[in-house]
């Protein structure tokens, strides 16, 4: 008897240009929640598409320039979904468009830390990026093709740095660095993992790139000008060594990664960018093909402790937070929103049964910091109080749960069941 085989993979890119107008300004200080207009613009910002297909089965993977959106500033994410279905024509639905962001700090502060969302500015921005999302699927959709998929991963050591200091005066950021006499340690883990998907057309040539790395985009923090920072230059360098081609990113679990310096200006931000794009393009020789395992995608809801946002007193109510985890094949993304510490991704790919597992961060809606159960412990400016300090104790534990048991239902489908049948 014929074997039913495999859905061919399909991909289409798409990029929009969502650079925002000077009076949609940038983060300053979320503990004084102040924010400054910008004066200029260095580079522009793009939110990027890459539309998966198998069959009937569709993804829009987008990956936008933004420092991340909270829903509470546009009326949540599923507001925001929807306009972004309805410029797309209604042509993709909810649960098949997953959201990533960035974090570029030189990119506006589409936070809930101060009062920029208030502004009439702000809302006509934001409306304005969600259509010109909308039209990108539309695109990508409309350029589909036949694609041969493979993924690798390289290794960037040096580029992030643990920036937990343990100094005699508590846990202090990296960044300004304290007194070398008040450190006591500056020791902690870091994620050097570049994970790659390379995208290519039936012809051998190369569409796409998907890179995600983890390291916190701050080296032109609280500068008066947009820039994408480095997944940008990044970007740009791929993209003159292959014209032609869409190069997306997605930061990994960076909520406790800095890069070596700190608002350093655009030449840091070129040099981290470039020295990530150097990685990727010596590892394209090297990638493993996965085009002939299926596509899927599931969602899970994981609820964890909540703490007030002035007080840090824990709340009676949970606090939900939506996970979402891809396949193609062999290889797969945890997904998790906002910023969840180094451990929670090296503790998901060292649990994963996958032979490639990316950890992916900031997706979807922006909720804070995802500490530790070590952070909590030890204090310092993620565990607040503040916006950016909702979870309580043991979210570690829960969440990396979640993550473990929805790349488990991201098993065997019918397609490979049927591929079996004699």
């Amino acid at each position: 008897m014929k074997t039913k085989s495999i859905h061919q993979l399909r991909v289409g890119v798409a990029r929009t240009e969502i650079t925002p107008p000077l009076q949609v300004g940038f983060l300053m200080s979320a503990v004084d929640k102040l924010w400054e207009p910008f004066k200029s613009v260095r580079l522009p910002l793009y939110a990027k598409v890459l539309l998966l297909a198998q069959g009937r089965r569709r993804v829009a993977m987008v990956t936008i320039d933004s420092l991340g959106i909270s829903g509470k500033t546009i009326g949540g994410m599923g507001k925001f979904k929807s306009w972004v279905i309805a410029a797309a024509g209604r042509k993709i639905q909810a649960d098949e468009l997953v959201l990533t962001f960035t974090h570029s700090h030189s990119a506006p502060c589409t936070l809930l830390g101060t009062d920029l969302y208030r502004t009439a500015a702000y809302k006509k921005w934001m409306r304005l990026v969600a259509k010109r999302i909308g039209l990108a699927i539309k695109k990508a959709l409309a350029n589909l093709e036949p694609a041969e998929l493979a993924v690798g991963i390289g290794q960037a050591p040096g580029l992030g740095i643990y920036r937990r200091f343990k100094t005699t005066k508590g846990i202090v950021l990296s960044h300004p660095r304290p007194p070398k006499r008040e450190i006591i340690s500056t020791k902690g883990p870091t994620d050097p993992a570049v994970h790659v998907l390379a995208c290519r057309g039936m012809d051998g040539r190369l569409r796409a790139l998907w890179v995600t790395a983890t390291c916190h985009p701050v080296h032109e923090m609280c500068m008066d000008h947009v820039s994408p920072d480095y997944p940008g230059e990044m970007a740009l360098w791929l993209q003159k060594r292959h014209p032609g081609i869409e190069v997306l990113f997605s930061n990994g679990a960076a909520g406790d990664i800095n890069p070596t310096t700190v608002s350093g200006g655009p030449a840091k931000a070129r040099a981290h960018g470039q020295a990530l794009a150097k990685v990727v393009e010596k590892g394209l020789a090297k990638l493993r093909p996965i085009s002939a395992g299926p596509l899927v995608l599931k969602r899970a809801i994981a609820k964890v402790p909540q703490r007030s946002t002035t007080t840090g007193k824990l709340l009676k109510e949970k606090l939900a937070i939506p996970l979402v985890g891809l396949r193609i094949g062999p290889a797969v993304w945890a997904m998790i929103p906002s910023e969840p510490f180094v451990e929670y991704g090296l503790r998901i790919k060292k649990n994963s049964r996958w032979p490639y597992t990316a950890v992916v961060g900031y997706t979807e809606d922006m909720i804070g910091y995802l500490p530790t159960e070590r952070a909590f412990k030890e204090g310092g400016y993620e565990l607040g109080p503040g916006a950016r300090a909702r979870v309580g104790r043991g979210t570690e534990k829960i969440l990396t749960g979640a993550a473990r048991k929805l790349m488990g239902r991201l098993g065997e489908s019918r397609e490979e069941r049927g591929e079996r049948r004699e």
